[in-house]
């Protein structure tokens, strides 16, 4: 069922950004909001139960209509929601004399231009420009645990990265101990059959593995810390200096633990499951 958001949602809206890893404030989400909500242009998608499985935040300045924040959960893609969403904003758009409708997509998702394309939407070549009236996102910071939560502007990082781009994953992920590495043919292998580890750590004392929640269930895998993923989509060299400092030390001041594995290409963050959205929030600021 799509019908229009009310301020009461807000949260159910945030819970959604939050899990499909949209670039948003969280502390001016509600703000954004208000304004809006009168021209019946925020939609949600709601199944039987009361759950909210699919938003878009609609725009019309009197010229031209926006489309912003157009997301489905992870685990109801397929569905056709994201349509049906963009579908009834358009009507409602039209119904509001709104002759044209815009977006935006930002270089790291340009794999969803296919899904608008299908719709009826083209590329058009724009200088895009913009400047901020407030302290911009990635210059400003906030004093852990001040009530007011003053900003401070943040000193750059001290390997010079502008824009660290974390992405949070949807899926939970746990640290299970693997079986004991096989020796002889018949043994039982360290990785379960059907699971594939995002990652394998061999230490004296035995193997651990590090996979989705799902999949240690499914294997039967005991664990204790469940944990959220942060990806650092920025292009990073093992060689690199003062990164892993930057964040941590961040997260550290928040109270939030972090293990850290490193890639050819990517830093991966693994911060308590309950902690994930607070974390993403805070390397967003860096």
């Amino acid at each position: 069922m799509i019908r229009s958001a009310t301020v009461s949602d807000a949260a159910r809206l945030i819970e959604v950004w939050r899990e499909t890893g949209l670039r948003f404030r969280p502390e001016t989400a509600e703000r954004e909001l208000a304004p809006v909500l009168d021209q019946d242009l925020v939609l949600v998608d709601e199944e039987d139960g009361g759950e909210v499985t699919g938003t878009v935040f609609g725009t019309y300045d009197g010229v031209r209509g926006w489309v912003h924040r157009l997301a489905t959960r992870p685990d109801r893609r397929g569905r056709g929601i994201a349509s049906a969403l963009l579908g009834e904003l358009e009507r409602r758009l039209l119904a509001l004399g709104c002759p044209k409708v815009n977006l935006l997509i930002e270089a790291d998702n340009a794999r969803v231009a296919g899904f608008y394309a299908r719709r009826g939407y083209r590329q058009d070549e724009l200088l895009f420009m913009e400047k901020w009236l407030v302290p911009e996102p990635g210059t400003i910071s906030f004093i852990p645990n001040d009530p007011a939560r003053s900003p401070r502007v943040s000193a750059p990082l001290a390997g010079g990265w502008r824009d660290i781009r974390p992405d949070l994953s949807a899926e939970q992920y746990v640290f299970a101990a693997g079986k004991a590495a096989a020796r002889k043919a018949g043994e039982a292998a360290e990785v379960p059959p059907g699971v594939t580890p995002f990652a394998v750590i061999r230490e004296d004392e035995g193997i651990t593995l590090v996979l989705t929640r799902a999949d240690a269930d499914r294997a039967g895998l005991p664990y204790d810390y469940v944990a959220a993923r942060i990806t650092l989509r920025v292009n990073s060299a093992l060689a690199d200096v003062g990164l892993t400092a930057s964040f941590s030390r961040v997260l550290a001041d928040a109270g939030i633990s972090c293990n850290v594995i490193a890639g050819l290409a990517h830093d991966h963050l693994f911060v308590d499951w309950d902690k994930g959205a607070q974390a993403l929030a805070l390397l967003r600021r860096l």
